[in-house]
């Protein structure tokens, strides 16, 4: 489907030579810091520690089969307890009372306590970028952050597409992806972090959107080895 091409500026090798790394973001576990302190309840931190009772009914995530974030989470635990470990992880997280959703919205602005929608769950899939949004317009800090324990990173691409009638230009699109001005809109835009190093990030951010310092990770090849795999058996596990 696509061309080879990478830009001459790309800052990061991608895993194919058709595709041009533009943004990233961290997939996370959100918290809801003020629900913890009213419960007077020690916060998680890891994803081990969401199978502990003491944060059943608590989570709520979306479904990897519809969504991208809860295809990442998915990953994470695969990469967090490999083959032989994640399946029982999950029958835990069920056991614990895990709610599952089609996608991000519904999870977080329906389900989730930390955003508008108030919601009974104050632990959330979502990103590490989303506590920035809730910073409130006097500039204090958010009610909500990033368990970063929890995070699989998620990196999007561009390419040009293979037998396009105007490859010059397609070519040029991906380059002016990777100019200082539109990485410096990414997270404005995008709500993603700009690869280009050396952009400012907006101060919401740069107060309140940390990135994993060691996001768990899957080799890419076995990810498209395995992913429908992956699904079908989260499936029967999650949703039965």
């Amino acid at each position: 489907m696509l061309a080879p091409y990478r830009s001459p500026d790309a800052v990061e090798t991608a895993f194919d030579d058709a595709l041009t790394a533009v943004d990233f973001g961290d997939v996370c576990i959100n918290i809801d810091h003020e629900w913890f302190v009213e419960q007077g309840l020690p916060e998680p931190e890891t994803l081990a520690d969401l199978t502990d009772p003491t944060y059943a009914d608590l989570l709520v995530v979306t479904n990897p089969a519809t969504s991208s974030p809860g295809l990442a989470f998915l990953l994470a635990t695969i990469g967090a307890f490999g083959e032989d470990g994640w399946e029982d992880y999950w029958r835990d997280l069920v056991a614990n009372g895990v709610r599952v959703v089609e996608g991000w919205s519904d999870a977080y602005y329906v389900d989730f306590s930390g955003s508008e929608g108030a919601g009974p769950r104050p632990l959330a899939l979502s990103y590490s970028s989303s506590p920035a949004a809730e910073v409130p317009e006097d500039g204090s800090a958010p009610r909500t952050g990033a368990l970063l324990d929890t995070c699989f990173r998620q990196t999007e691409y561009a390419g040009v597409i293979a037998g396009a009638e105007n490859v010059d230009g397609a070519r040029e699109f991906v380059d002016f992806l990777l100019s200082p001005e539109v990485q410096a809109d990414i997270p404005g835009s995008m709500y993603m972090y700009p690869v280009l190093e050396g952009i400012e990030l907006p101060q919401e951010w740069a107060d309140h959107a940390p990135v994993a310092e060691q996001p768990h990770e899957v080799d890419p090849a076995a990810i498209s080895e395995n992913r429908d795999r992956w699904i079908e058996t989260w499936t029967e596990i999650v949703i039965g």
